[in-house]
C-alpha cells in the first residue's frame, strides 16, 4: 500500500485547479447572478425605450397645444360681428346690418 502512495503525484492546490470545483459548488448562484444581470440589462433598455416614446408624446402635446391656440385665434377672429359683415358686403349677397336694438320676446 505504501508504494501506491509513493508514485502518484500529488495534486496541487492553486487558483487554475480550484476554479471548476468552485463553479461546481455555486453553480447556481452563478446561474441566478446571470438572470438577474440579464433582467437588469433588459429593464433599462425598456426604461429608455418608454422615457424616448414619453418625449415624443410630451412634444407632440406641445405642437397639438400650439395648433390648438392657432385655430381657436381663427375661429374667434372670424366670428367677429365685423369680419362677418366684411365678408356679407363683399360677397354681394345683400345683407345689411339692422338698425333697430334687439328685443326679447314675452313668454
Amino acid at each position: 500500500m505504501e508504494d501506491s502512495n509513493i508514485n502518484a503525484t500529488p495534486k496541487r492546490k492553486g487558483f487554475m485547479n480550484s476554479m471548476p470545483d468552485f463553479i461546481q459548488r455555486n453553480f447556481w448562484l452563478l446561474v441566478e447572478v446571470l438572470v438577474c444581470v440579464i433582467f437588469y440589462i433588459g429593464n433599462r433598455y425598456a426604461y429608455q425605450r418608454d422615457q424616448a416614446y414619453a418625449e415624443r408624446l410630451r412634444r407632440d402635446l406641445v405642437d397639438m397645444e400650439y395648433q390648438t391656440l392657432n385655430t381657436t385665434s381663427d375661429v374667434s377672429a372670424k366670428s367677429k360681428p365685423s369680419y362677418i359683415e366684411n365678408v356679407a358686403t363683399r360677397n354681394g349677397s345683400g345683407l345689411q346690418p339692422t338698425t333697430e336694438p334687439p328685443f326679447l320676446l314675452p313668454k
